[in-house]
């Protein structure tokens, strides 16, 4: 609305001239002012947008929007009423999204995108938890595909042949199973950290599918956190979507058919050509 307004202020300043009733005009401080607001309302729009899509990974947006939201607003010279404004803006940023790096799936999902991975990390520590949870979510993984693996290549045949080293060879195995686990959680994420960062266009969830042969482990932990949302906008404007569809003329419809009409819906343009 103010931005709509400074790019019209001559055509309205004309308008208001001829009607003897009309507001009064804006002067040219109080022009200033509203120019200074636009600057700090501006990033807050933007980021607001970008988090609030449902067609994208959104969980791994929101640390590097906060940070750079704080880049776009904080060097703001301004004066006045537009100086207050910008201090409650980071007031209420500090309050509401301090911690924010501390919020573990929110911090994984961060790191795990090849767009930021630890660029817009602030906090070493909480940088260096969401690494160590990682870790963890790994060696989870690699353990509980090695019991599957045991327990399917276990046979409930008897052994006929006796061997004096059964034991020894199960200790060589356990200690090769621990130091593969340790090799390869240490592996995945240094060749992941160490590799280019993606562009910024990119879909990361297709990039992850480029390295789901060279990084299996972290992809199945990043196809995990990149699909969660990050707001939870887009299921209100599902809801309103259907709250359009559920009317009084149509109360009868059953939930079947309500999910395909939502589904439908939902298609881009191009797949109705």
């Amino acid at each position: 609305m103010i931005e709509r307004l400074l790019e019209l202020r001559t055509v309205v300043n004309n308008i208001i001239i001829r009607h003897k009733n009309a507001l009064p005009i804006l002067t040219a401080s109080e022009l200033s002012i509203l120019s200074s607001v636009l600057q700090v309302l501006r990033p807050i729009e933007a980021a607001t947008k970008e988090v609030s899509g449902d067609k994208y990974c959104t969980s791994s947006k929101v640390i590097p929007l906060i940070h750079c939201l704080l880049l776009k607003v904080k060097p703001l010279k301004l004066e006045d009423l537009a100086k207050e404004l910008q201090s409650l803006v980071l007031k209420e940023i500090d309050r509401r999204m301090g911690v924010i790096e501390r919020v573990h799936p929110l911090a994984i999902a961060t790191i795990l995108d090849p767009r930021f991975k630890k660029m817009h990390f602030t906090e070493p520590l909480a940088c260096s938890a969401a690494v160590a949870k990682i870790k963890e979510l790994v060696k989870t993984t690699i353990q509980h595909e090695a019991v599957e693996s045991d327990s399917s290549g276990h046979s409930d045949k008897p052994e006929d042949n006796f061997s004096f080293w059964d034991d020894h060879h199960k200790l060589v195995h356990k200690s090769w199973k621990t130091a593969k686990s340790d090799d390869a959680i240490s592996d995945e994420l240094s060749i992941y950290l160490c590799s280019p960062v993606g562009r910024l266009n990119e879909n990361p969830l297709e990039i992850w599918n480029d390295h789901k042969i060279q990084l299996p482990k972290l992809h199945t932990i990043a196809y995990k956190y990149l699909t969660m949302v990050g707001t939870s906008i887009p299921s209100e404007r599902l809801f309103s979507k259907a709250a359009q569809i559920v009317n009084q003329q149509r109360n009868r419809l059953k939930g079947k058919r309500l999910d395909k009409l939502l589904f439908l819906q939902s298609l881009p343009k191009e797949h109705w050509t």
